[in-house]
């Protein structure tokens, strides 16, 4: 897919119940400093005591190991670094097994030397404390003429979902923090302390940890920097039984030069993507017994491509997006109900670059070869095959837990008009648009000095290409523009968005630290949701653009963050505003 192709701008948990045993197994010290927290391998298949459950075909699913507090404390370092990796490279989508790919070794960024990042397990009101580590080489200086797309090797952490305090909390220690200006992150050879201590009413599920620098956020976090976040809760939410694995499931697509890397964002838009790979596999191999229940959850790490399982002759049982558990209810996902995604179903089960989805699998009582395969979805290639899943073994005879189980409110109770009334009632609408630099929605002449767009000169897919917001009735901007939007809003305010998109792609809107209920598509009534990435419904135009409606609490905390499109390409180029939570 080329760049005019993929910017669109022409087409109208629940989280462990728990360490393992550790009698069982051995215990890790992860090699990049652990300093408090409990360090867990990547589970095994599992094992009923009957002696009958070992299975011929391995299981080539990578795994991360797992951190547990201890003492309602994770105390690690995280080191970014390049590093060597070895990877089967698929250049194209292939819904065949086994496709057709070969052995590539690519020089990287990652978090820890090219082996998965680990999934950090904490129970709410725990604390995280993160000493970010930037062993990257220099800045390259002269890529760009964009001076702010300079700083490729300069980074932060983003703690994507959570609810946490978003800024420096105390002299050189930070939350969430992601107010750097580009030249402002944690630059090559730098350090930075992070803290977090999640409320002890924060929402179970899975989230994940990222770099978010502007300018930068695409190449890293595409090489893979970027590891799992799984919160428990005291109340139990969904307390699933120790006999059914979780996994946690990256999903993202590779992007390689001829020589094997990925530096810059300028290489990402010229070269062509891989085919899918789950925690950095090519068409990977899950092994289940006949009747084995495993808990499952995706994440869409990829920066653009949307992605929609489906599991050949098998249900998936949705259970919950965002780290949101829907209530006392299963959404089934087959063959019949992976396409139905338009109007009060949108977004389905379809995964835009940011989004969680956790669902629950029954493996057949037929042993048997099955796919696992990525649906068509607005904006995605053609379906193609992500893994094979072998149902082998001896049966087990497992219980698919009652939806009543699962919460009626997993924390966040639904926004009612009366709650936004009361509250002010304040509404807004925000536009996002990728538009040409000569396009009359933009102030024009653009201001002389500011970098709104790639020049010709660079060479690039992304020339003349403003990636812009803005409030409806003001000239739009990006974000590197003294003129870009800052929505400001009042500590414990209530409030109701609609988001315009006037592109053909259906920009997966991210906000910072407060989670949106969306209650509306196109202006009609959905069966609301709660989320923090928000795809919009696409095929929008200027004439005529497309809108999601959301409400959100924003309670707890004051201070700046953002919102972006989490198309990781959109964000850099700029598609992001502040917004600054007041008391």
């Amino acid at each position: 897919m080329n760049t005019r192709d993929r910017l669109c701008t022409d087409q109208p948990l629940v989280a462990t119940t728990g360490p393992a045993d550790p009698k069982r197994r051995d215990v890790l010290r992860w090699s990049l400093g652990l300093s408090a927290g409990l360090v867990l391998p990547p589970l095994a298949g599992c094992d009923s005591g009957d002696g009958n459950s070992a299975a011929a075909t391995p299981d080539t699913l990578p795994e991360a190991s797992r951190i547990y507090a201890q003492n309602g404390l994770i105390d690690i370092e995280l080191v970014g670094a390049y590093g060597n990796r070895n990877v089967q490279f698929a250049a194209s989508a292939q819904n065949t097994y086994p496709g057709t790919s070969r052995a590539r070794s690519a020089y990287l960024r990652s978090y820890n030397s090219g082996i998965l990042a680990p999934t950090l397990c904490l129970n709410a009101g725990d604390t995280l404390r993160i000493l970010l580590k930037n062993r990257l080489p220099g800045n390259d200086a002269k890529y760009s003429s964009l001076s702010y797309l300079n700083y490729q090797n300069s980074t932060n952490l983003h703690f994507h979902g959570m609810h946490v305090d978003p800024k420096e909390i105390r002299p050189g220690v930070y939350g969430d923090y992601m107010v750097d200006s580009p030249d402002a992150g944690v630059k090559p050879g730098a350090d930075r302390q992070h803290e977090i201590t999640l409320p002890t009413n924060h929402s179970n599920g899975i989230y994940w940890y990222h770099p978010h620098l502007h300018g930068s956020t695409t190449t890293q976090v595409l090489n893979g920097m970027f590891g799992a976040i799984l919160v428990s809760t005291p109340r139990n939410d969904f307390d699933l039984s120790k006999d059914i694995r979780e996994r946690v499931i990256f999903v993202h697509r590779l992007n390689l030069t001829k020589e094997g890397h990925s530096d810059n964002l300028y290489e990402y838009e010229d070269d062509n993507n891989s085919a899918f790979v789950l925690n950095g596999a090519y068409q990977p191999t899950i092994v289940m017994r006949p009747g084995e229940i495993q808990n499952w959850h995706f994440l869409n790490s990829d920066v653009f491509y949307p992605f929609s399982p489906v599991l050949d002759d098998h249900t998936l049982w949705y259970y919950a997006r965002d780290g949101n558990v829907f209530a006392r209810q299963y959404r089934p996902i087959n063959a019949d109900t992976v396409a139905k995604i338009d109007g009060r179903f949108w977004p389905g089960s379809v995964m835009y670059p940011g989004n969680r989805d956790s669902m629950l699998v029954q493996a057949s009582k037929t042993p048997g070869t099955y796919y696992l395969r990525a649906a068509k979805a607005p904006s995605s290639t053609d379906p193609e095959i992500v893994a094979r899943i072998v149902v082998e073994g001896s049966p087990v005879e497992m219980d698919l837990p009652s939806p009543n189980r699962l919460p009626l409110y997993n924390n966040y109770q639904p926004i009612t008009d009366a709650e936004l009334a009361q509250n002010g009632g304040k509404t807004r609408a925000v536009i996002l648009a990728i538009l040409d630099k000569d396009n009359p929605l933009l102030v024009q002449p653009i201001p002389a000095g500011e970098e709104w767009f790639v020049p010709e000169k660079d060479n690039s897919g992304l020339t003349n290409f403003v990636f812009s917001t803005g409030n409806e009735g003001t000239k739009l901007a990006p974000f590197q523009s003294a003129l870009a939007a800052t929505q400001t809003v009042a500590l414990n305010a209530v409030e109701e968005w609609t988001l315009y998109n006037m592109n053909g792609y259906p920009h997966p809107f991210h906000i910072h630290i407060n989670d949106c209920y969306v209650i509306k598509v196109n202006g009609e009534d959905i069966e609301p949701y709660w989320c923090d990435t928000i795809p919009l419904a696409p095929n929008g135009t200027q004439n005529k653009p497309t809108s999601i409606t959301f409400r959100s609490r924003f309670t707890d905390f004051t201070g700046k963050f953002v919102w972006h499109c989490h198309a990781l390409d959109h964000e850099d180029m700029g598609m992001m505003e502040l917004v600054e939570v007041l008391a």
